[in-house]
């Protein structure tokens, strides 16, 4: 390896080191009409999905030297598809929640599927539940796989998936209720998170 890119290498990660780090999350357009609910989600319901996610996200790193904004090109980032196949995978149908591809200090980018937590939300809301309450939830239930999606991205080599509480940003899934109506925490992946990401 030359010299000088070792040392362009070394500058390039010392600029992206300065400052708090930004997570890029934005939902592109997208399209739900759920069973249950009759009509297809208008315009400000999905604006309300995009912006509970959002909150979510600004929730759980809430402390650490990190920026949550809309920004596409953000080292790290997030979209919200309509839907997302799994491409390791044979079968063209299998869709996923979540997927992302990272390198610890470089950067990181990553999807969530739309149309996978909004059958999740219509699945695990209880019958009771509002038309308001089930987007509400569709938005927590997108913001929290984002979280999920990001400490990959953030932690590629941490074993998040070790964890077995399932109401942890680590351990919670996508096919569990916790996502969509409790509240979650940090579990093994925060002493990680404070070392990469430091505190305010």
């Amino acid at each position: 390896m030359k010299p000088a890119f070792i040392l362009g290498l070394a500058f390039y990660v010392a600029a992206c080191s300065d400052g708090p780090v930004e997570l890029g999350f934005w939902m592109e357009p997208v399209s739900y009409t759920p069973a249950r609910l009759g009509d297809a989600f208008s315009p400000q319901e999905l604006e309300t999905i995009e912006t509970v996610a959002r909150e979510q996200i600004v929730v759980a790193f809430d402390g650490f030297d990190v920026i949550v904004s809309d920004n596409r090109q953000a080292r790290y980032r997030v979209q919200v598809v309509q839907l997302l196949r799994e491409q390791r995978f044979r079968r063209r149908e299998a869709n996923v929640a979540g997927q992302s591809r990272g390198m610890a200090g470089f950067g990181g980018s990553g999807a969530v599927s739309f149309e996978y937590l909004a059958n999740g939300a219509m699945v695990f809301a209880p019958e009771t539940a509002s038309r308001a309450e089930v987007t509400e939830a569709l938005g927590r239930g997108i913001g929290r796989v984002a979280i999920h999606e990001f400490l990959h991205q953030l932690l590629p080599k941490v074993p998040i998936h070790d964890s077995r509480d399932s109401y942890s940003y680590e351990g919670n899934s996508p096919a569990l209720p916790e996502g969509y109506f409790d509240d979650l925490h940090w579990g093994i992946a925060e002493p990680w998170l404070e070392k990469q990401l430091g505190r305010r």
